[in-house]
Formats: structure tokens, C-alpha cells, sequence
């Protein structure tokens, strides 16, 4: 199974067997798990050969103060498709008889949301909106053609001199912000996952972090070695309350990654802020990341673009269920996801 996500999912890459292995083992065979909760499929061929995964992440949430068992999904990929062209149907109906309540993946493509609509699945449309926002346009674009030609990052210095001519002739990537009294302080992991747990309090659907561990997501989203280093921030408001934090992976001369930014209502802007002035600061050329409908004000008038990007979608069997997680505001994404792996964004080297 190594084999076929590597040859699936890492083309152009090389990574070690033996830590990809390591890692599927950790994550999919876990002891602390027990055989009532959903599980990973797997699609074998009649030879008994593995050609189909899809992976399986138990998640307990909570709407509107009672319990849902829910299971998220992932990494669903099939090897030689053309030699089997059920095959990735019939793994999410196995996922999708699982015992859990709730189903859903937030990093559904086109292929996969068709599937899941096929089913009687349904898309969020406002949890379906990435973000960006370009910091050095000359820099961004060398960064994004060398995500898919590496040679070209050799123009990083280039794009770096134009950028600096760009300021000079007066291009301004950030509005100067007032802070209101607010302060925004890198921090701990202990203090960052207590901000997600009081911030994440005011979505009407959202994780039961005790259920898996929020220190263990965190601890996966830490190895993503080709989004660079996590930072993990917190903002505060008058009083030293927290009013925001967000995390996103960055390295200087890339594109910034987001995994979480979680808000008050009234504090939406100043997270904003912070992560766009930080990244800049970190020298990142660019900022990515999901577009939670708490944010769009303050993304947009922040002149950020908003497009399509990954679907979030969403299945149960029972029809009132669906209803009423269509109509919650609802924390799905990042660590309530499955964006927290390192298979998204590891190298595994």
C-alpha cells in the first residue's frame, strides 16, 4: 500500500519506504482504537493484490450539545483506475456503511464530490472556498511554477529583485492595520490548544478534541516538511483574552501554508492581519488556505482571491442529520478534518 500512495500521490518523488510505511502503521493501526469505530478500506484485485485505500479517521463531534460519531476521509486513490473502474465506488460505499453517524472529507476533487452526490453526499458550498492572497508577485510566481517544474526555482533572486523594485515604485501588499489594543504573540503549543478549544466553542458543529487527542493531531501537523516550519500564533484582546490563533506552515521564498485560523466574530480582521503580517515578516511570497465563512468579510476587504478549491462534503443516513449540518456553522476543516496528516505535505525522506 506504501507503494501505491507513493506512486499515486508523490510522483517525482522518492520517499523512504520504511518511514511511509512507519507512518501508515501509526495512523491505521492504532492500539488506543477499537473495533467498533470506522475503519480504513482497502480495494484487493483477484490475484490478492492491493489496488485501492481509502483512508478512514474516526472523529467524535458535537451539534448543538450532543454527541455525533463521525469518521472523516482521504486519501482515496486507486491503482491502474483503467483496470478497475469500480473500484473507488465501491470503497466509499464501505466507508459510507460504516457505523458512524456522520461522514465527510474536506478535500473531496471533482471525480470524488460526484461520487459522494451519486450516493445520496452532499457539498458545503461555503466550507469549499480556499483563500489567497499574494504578498510578492514576482516571487509568487516563480514559487508557484516551481511547484510544478523545480528547475525554475533557480529564479527565486530575480524574483526577488523585482519585488524590492516593486515596493520602491510603491506596490503595497498590506494596508497599514490598527490593532484596537490587541496583541498577537507566538505561542506555546499548550496555550495554542487552549485558544482552539475556548475559539472552536462558538461553531454550532465542531470536534470533540478530546476524541482523538488534539495534542496528537497537532503533533502530525508538526511533519510536513515540504510546507516548511508550523507557527503557531495567538491573538489577544483587551484583558489578555484570547480572540483568535491560527497555525500555517511557512518557509521563506514559498507559499504559506494555512491549517487553522479560528476567530471571534469581531475578531476575524485582526487574525487576518496578523497572519498576513507575519507571513510577510517570515519573507513568504504568499498566503493559501481554506475559506471558513467567518472570515470572507475580512478576507475580501483584505483583497484577498477567493476560488474553488477542495470540496468539503458531507453523507449520513439520516436525512434530518444532513438538514441540519447543512444549515450549522460548522468546523470541519484543518485539524477538525484531515489536513493535520503528514500525508498531506510530508516528504517522508
Amino acid at each position: 500500500m506504501t507503494e501505491m500512495f507513493a506512486r499515486v500521490f508523490m510522483k517525482g518523488r522518492a520517499p523512504s519506504k520504511s518511514l511511509l510505511s512507519s507512518y501508515f502503521e501509526d495512523i491505521l493501526f492504532d492500539s488506543a482504537r477499537d473495533g467498533t469505530e470506522p475503519r480504513s478500506r482497502v480495494f484487493v484485485d483477484r490475484e490478492g493484490v492491493v489496488r485501492g485505500f481509502i483512508g478512514v479517521w474516526p472523529r467524535r463531534m458535537l451539534l448543538g450539545g450532543r454527541i455525533i460519531e463521525a469518521a472523516a476521509a482521504g486519501s482515496m486513490m486507486v491503482d491502474r483506475p483503467e483496470d478497475h473502474p469500480t473500484a473507488g465506488a465501491r470503497l466509499l460505499r464501505a466507508y459510507l456503511a460504516g457505523p458512524q453517524d456522520l461522514s465527510f472529507s474536506e478535500t473531496a476533487n471533482g471525480i470524488s464530490q460526484r461520487m459522494w452526490e451519486r450516493v445520496g453526499g452532499e457539498r458545503i458550498p461555503a466550507a469549499s472556498l480556499d483563500w489567497l492572497k499574494v504578498l510578492r508577485p514576482a516571487g509568487f510566481c516563480v514559487a508557484a511554477a516551481g511547484a510544478s517544474f523545480r528547475p525554475l526555482r533557480a529564479l527565486r533572486p530575480l524574483g526577488s529583485v523585482i519585488d524590492r523594485f516593486a515596493s520602491s515604485a510603491g506596490f503595497v501588499a498590506l494596508e497599514e492595520t490598527e490593532t484596537r489594543g490587541s496583541r498577537d504573540v507566538a505561542a506555546t503549543t499548550g496555550e495554542v490548544l487552549d485558544a482552539i478549544q475556548l475559539l472552536s466553542g462558538s461553531y454550532q458543529l465542531r470536534p470533540d478534541w478530546e476524541l482523538p487527542a488534539l495534542p496528537r493531531l497537532l503533533a502530525h501537523a508538526e511533519s510536513k516538511e515540504r510546507y516548511g516550519e508550523l507557527h503557531r500564533r495567538v491573538v489577544y484582546g483587551r484583558g489578555d483574552k484570547p480572540v483568535a490563533c491560527y497555525l500555517f506552515h511557512a518557509r521563506r521564498g514559498d507559499i504559506a501554508r494555512v491549517l487553522q485560523v479560528l476567530a471571534e466574530p469581531n475578531a476575524a480582521g485582526l487574525a487576518i492581519d496578523s497572519l498576513l503580517r507575519t507571513a510577510a515578516d517570515l519573507g513568504c511570497v504568499g498566503v493559501r488556505g481554506r475559506a471558513d465563512p467567518g472570515l470572507f468579510d475580512a478576507l475580501v476587504s483584505r483583497r484577498c482571491l477567493l476560488y474553488h478549491g477542495a470540496a468539503t462534503v458531507i453523507h449520513a443516513r439520516d436525512k434530518s442529520l444532513l438538514s441540519e449540518v447543512q444549515g450549522a456553522r460548522s468546523l470541519m476543516t484543518g485539524l477538525a478534518g484531515e489536513s493535520w496528516l503528514r500525508l498531506i505535505g510530508g516528504s517522508f525522506a
